[in-house]
């Protein structure tokens, strides 16, 4: 029986909406009830919400209605991340990140952002399975997914995040000359796309040491080392350096036409001049320092990785990436939008040597700003 008395206590305006509702109905009642008013076919839930079968099936049985399933999964939980959103709140509001869509988080958003594909989620979760257990996934098995979708699935362009100039002083035979690189060795289906060769080239700081080293296979004075897709390995006769930073401003060398193939080849660009454009990209390290910041020492916000965030303003990317932009979204994928109408995070590539990246919603047409997406695998040894 009803208790009048107590009815006419809760008979009162909404605190917050007032009058527009006479019923407002707890977890229970409401959420069988609208899953049935809207033709859900199967309400998926976490395990806690298990004992509420027992109602929301009991519930819509006894009024007549059509009947949904309930049915419960286990929580996916991974290392080195927070997922909760109390926590999440508490990073985005103390502004330790830029937003629920910061890169660095593994919200939906946020991974879009990053360049995550909706193609590499869903080959993920199939991968793992659904199960009533919680699990804790390893952040590495997730970040693999992503590497093996999109080595198979994106073009390949040069990209020089850390660039000095190299003067190569009898390039003049090829100065101007356009060379046709693949999209991607591996997939000839991707096609091709033109690079104009210039006598200054920039590589990356990484690939030159001042001091040759039988160990270092790259650019270094008196070394050989190929330019990929150049007819001729360049040698290294001299080097100049900011004698403030110590740091090499410029490179001096000359095309090795008769020597032995070299043992590697490194990416390039040419100058602005014939087609490079710059870029600013932000690689992304992991937000937390430890693989489980819930146990950190102080909580987890005293577990923040000060250097989960590195960004290279004065990068150079190929011309190609022109071509990569307007093809995007590449390949055309579950989730997105046609080809030639992707959003900024479809326009995905892998720089070579790198990682992979995608451009970012910061992006405009005079500067173009790109995510690391996830590094490549790196080879044990590798110099």
């Amino acid at each position: 029986m009803w208790d009048l008395a107590a009815y006419r206590v809760l008979d009162a305006p909404h605190f917050r909406t007032g009058t527009t509702w006479k019923i407002y109905p707890t977890y229970d009642f409401a959420h069988c009830l609208c899953d049935s008013f809207e033709g859900i076919t199967h309400s998926l839930c976490t395990t806690e919400f298990v004992l509420s079968r027992v109602s929301y099936e009991w519930l819509n049985k006894t009024l007549g209605v059509y009947e949904p399933m309930q049915r419960e999964y286990g929580r996916l939980a991974m290392t080195g991340t927070v997922l909760s959103k109390r926590k999440l709140l508490k990073l985005v509001n103390e502004k330790r990140v830029r937003g629920w869509d910061d890169p660095r988080l593994y919200t939906l958003i946020a991974i879009k952002r990053r360049g995550v594909p909706p193609g590499a989620i869903l080959e993920f979760i199939n991968e793992l399975g659904v199960t009533t257990s919680n699990s804790l996934i390893d952040i590495k098995r997730f970040e693999q997914a992503v590497r093996k979708y999109l080595e198979r699935t994106v073009p390949r362009l040069m990209l020089i995040l850390d660039p000095v100039p190299v003067v190569i002083e009898d390039g003049d035979e090829l100065d101007g000359k356009t060379l046709t690189v693949p999209f991607s060795p591996k997939d000839p289906k991707m096609g091709t796309h033109e690079i104009k060769f210039s006598k200054t080239v920039y590589i990356d700081r990484s690939d030159f040491r001042r001091e040759a080293d039988p160990s270092f296979f790259r650019l270094a004075p008196g070394k050989t080392v190929g330019l990929l897709q150049v007819p001729y390995p360049i040698k290294a006769v001299s080097f100049s350096e900011d004698e403030s930073t110590g740091k090499v401003t410029e490179i001096r060398a000359v095309f090795d036409r008769e020597g032995k193939k070299p043992k590697t080849y490194i990416q390039w660009v040419p100058t602005e001049a014939a087609g490079t454009r710059k870029a600013e990209v932000r690689v992304y390290n992991p937000l937390f320092k430890s693989a489980n910041p819930n146990d950190a020492e102080g909580g987890f916000l005293n577990d923040i990785n000060p250097d989960s965030e590195v960004v290279y303003g004065d990068a150079l990317i190929e011309s190609g990436f022109d071509e990569v932009r307007a093809r995007a979204p590449w390949p055309e994928a579950a989730g997105e939008s046609e080809r030639g109408k992707g959003g900024p995070e479809s326009v995905r590539f892998q720089g070579m040597r790198i990682a992979y990246f995608a451009m970012d919603p910061d992006s405009t047409d005079d500067k173009i700003v790109l995510n690391r997406i996830v590094a490549l695998k790196e080879d044990v040894g590798k110099n």
